[in-house]
C-alpha cells in the first residue's frame, strides 16, 4: 500500500526505529562522555592530594598568613602592610565605599568574574551561573577586603612563614593582576559584596580544574608551604 506521495507506509515504523535507534546510541555516548569526565576529575583530585614542599616547616617568627574559605570562595588573608608590601599601594582607600583605615589584614581571592560577582554566599548560587562559570569564559576578577584580626581568627588556618616565602606569595599574587597603562590596578565600579571590600580585574581562566582553591593552592605551592600538588 502507497500513500499519496508514493511512498510505502509501511517504511514509516521502520524510519522511526532507526531514529529511536540513532537517539539511545546518541544519549549513550552523553552519558559515557559526562561518565569519563567525572571519572578523570576526580582522578585529579585524588592525585592532587598528593603533598608539595614536604620539607616545609613554619618559621616561628616570621609572617602570619591564612586561608579562609566559606565553601563558594577561598581567600588568602596577609598582614595589610609588612616589611615586603604595603598591599594600599596596590588596592588604594579610594577603591572601597567605607572607611577601611582601621583595617589590619587583607583578604585576597580569585575567580570567574561572572560566578564571583554574583554569588557572595551558597544562598545565592544559580545553576545557571555555576554552569556558566564552568563553561564559558566571563574572564576573572580579584576580590579584596580590608579586614582584621578578628575575622582570621574566626574563620582560617594560619601559619608563619619567613620573609623570602612572603615575597615569593606577594610576587605570585600580583602577577595575576590586570593593569591600566599607569600600572595601577584595575577597579570593577560597585562591585562589592559590602561596604569594606571590593573586586578588580585579573588574568586567567575559571574552569573545573582551574577554581579559587586552584588558584589559592598555587600561591601556597609558590611560597614553598606544604598543599596539595592540586586543589581544585
Amino acid at each position: 500500500m502507497r500513500d499519496s506521495s508514493g511512498e510505502s507506509a509501511s517504511s514509516l515504523p521502520s524510519e522511526l526505529s532507526a531514529g529511536k535507534h540513532w537517539l539511545r546510541r546518541l544519549v549513550a555516548w552523553i552519558t559515557r562522555g559526562l561518565l569519563i569526565a567525572v571519572a578523570l576529575y576526580l582522578t585529579v583530585v585524588v592525585v592532587g592530594l598528593v603533598p608539595v614542599n614536604n620539607d616545609f616547616q613554619p618559621t616561628a617568627d616570621g609572617i602570619e598568613i591564612h586561608v579562609v574559605s566559606n565553601a563558594v570562595h577561598a581567600d588568602i588573608v596577609m598582614p595589610l602592610e609588612s616589611s615586603v608590601i604595603n598591599w594600599r599601594d596596590v588596592f588604594p582607600k579610594n577603591a572601597f565605599p567605607a572607611d577601611t583605615s582601621g583595617a589590619t589584614h587583607i583578604a585576597i581571592g580569585w575567580g570567574d568574574k561572572g560566578f564571583f560577582l554574583q554569588t557572595p554566599r551558597w544562598a545565592d548560587l544559580k545553576l545557571s551561573v555555576a554552569a556558566k562559570a564552568l563553561l564559558w569564559n566571563s574572564g576573572a576578577c580579584n576580590h579584596v577586603s580590608m579586614t582584621n584580626a578578628h575575622y582570621v581568627r574566626d574563620h582560617g588556618r594560619s601559619v608563619k612563614i619567613s620573609t623570602q616565602q612572603y615575597q615569593r606569595l606577594v610576587a605570585y599574587i600580583q602577577s595575576d593582576l590586570e593593569r591600566d597603562a599607569n600600572g595601577r590596578t584595575i577597579l570593577i565600579a560597585d562591585a562589592g559584596y559590602k561596604h569594606n571590600d571590593a573586586f578588580f580585574e585579573a588574568k586567567g581562566n575559571y574552569h573545573a580544574l582551574n577554581t579559587c582553591n586552584s588558584w589559592a593552592g598555587r600561591g601556597l605551592k609558590a611560597a614553598g608551604i606544604r598543599t596539595g600538588w592540586m586543589t581544585p
